[in-house]
């Protein structure tokens, strides 16, 4: 079987994982983006230049991409062209190829902080409140963008006049107080039929525009549980990742979820839970390999670091 994988960008842990799990069944893999120097097309078995997710050709080209490779299962990378390939999936379905997304409803909860944070509070899950940034008592507070569409806005504000400058419109953020607890990532398995499977929770310990450059594999039990009965509510399939604040008490305050492979899943992966092999198996029928929980390097870490590639043009991969 061939893999397209979507937005490869600098995915390049990602890629191999695939490449390792599909190798073995004599599969290829197939990457896309819309940069046709991106880092991670070194390492793809075919790599092909995309339009821009959102414009007229995206659908297109990207289905002729499929019939092209004889592609069997779609793995998106990117917010952005998550609800443009729930779109297609009729036309993927018609063509044999697996797409690991939620229907639209569960989908669109994920892709909005604020749909999310309202899904958490109707069905009983812990979120934290949410605070008006017109009030003056509510500062400071952490501030950050529903959805990516308007950026990756998260910070601190510290008062209303700093809120004021920034000339926000409030429509389109969510605004909470600031919380000092240890934050989480989850990573977690769902199978095709949107059943839980098995999570693992990430301690992350150092942050950097957002993404965890360095994080640690811990056992968090109650949060696991939570995460996975929140996937199966929400219809997520395949592998996924939520966020979470953990207070040294326990306390959980979930922060986001995100129905796709997160920039540091590759710690999770690596550490057991094995998600690419494992969604492979489903595509193919193996459910009871794909059902088995694995063994989990518990303690395991990762820490992030740059690495260039020099390449000629013209030279090929």
């Amino acid at each position: 079987m061939n893999i397209l994988i979507t937005s490869i960008s600098a995915k390049v842990q990602l890629v191999q994982a695939f490449k390792d799990a599909v190798r073995p069944l004599g599969g290829l893999i197939v990457g896309t983006d819309m940069d046709e120097k991106c880092c991670a097309s070194h390492f793809v078995d075919a790599f092909v230049t995309l339009p821009p997710d959102g414009s007229p050709e995206y659908s297109s080209a990207l289905l002729d991409v499929c019939r092209r490779y004889k592609v069997s299962l779609v793995i998106p990378t990117r917010d952005g062209e998550l609800l443009q390939l729930e779109g297609l999936r009729r036309e993927l379905n018609a063509l044999n190829i697996a797409l690991p997304l939620p229907e639209r409803a569960g989908l669109d909860v994920c892709l909005d902080k604020r749909k999310f944070h309202q899904f958490c509070e109707k069905n009983g899950y812990p979120v934290l409140p949410t605070v008006n940034p017109e009030d003056k008592n509510s500062f400071p507070l952490f501030v950050r963008a529903i959805n990516t569409a308007n950026g990756k806005v998260a910070y601190e504000v510290p008062d209303l006049q700093v809120w004021e400058m920034l000339g926000l419109d409030r429509t389109h953020f969510i605004c909470q107080p600031i919380c000092t607890d240890n934050e989480y990532s989850i990573d977690f398995l769902m199978d095709m039929n949107g059943k839980p499977l098995q999570a693992v929770s990430r301690h992350r310990q150092r942050l950097v525009n957002g993404e965890s450059w360095r994080s640690e594999i811990v056992s968090r039990p109650e949060l696991e549980a939570m995460v996975l009965e929140i996937g199966e509510k929400l219809g997520l399939k395949g592998h996924n990742l939520m966020q979470a604040f953990v207070s040294p008490e326990g306390n959980i305050h979930l922060i986001e979820a995100n129905p796709r492979f997160g920039g540091c899943s590759n710690l999770s992966v690596a550490g057991g839970l094995d998600s690419p092999r494992r969604i492979i198996q489903m595509v193919l029928g193996n459910t009871k390999d794909a059902h088995a929980n694995q063994p989990i390097r518990e303690g395991l870490q990762s820490n992030r670091y740059s690495l260039d590639i020099f390449s000629m043009p013209g030279a090929g991969n």
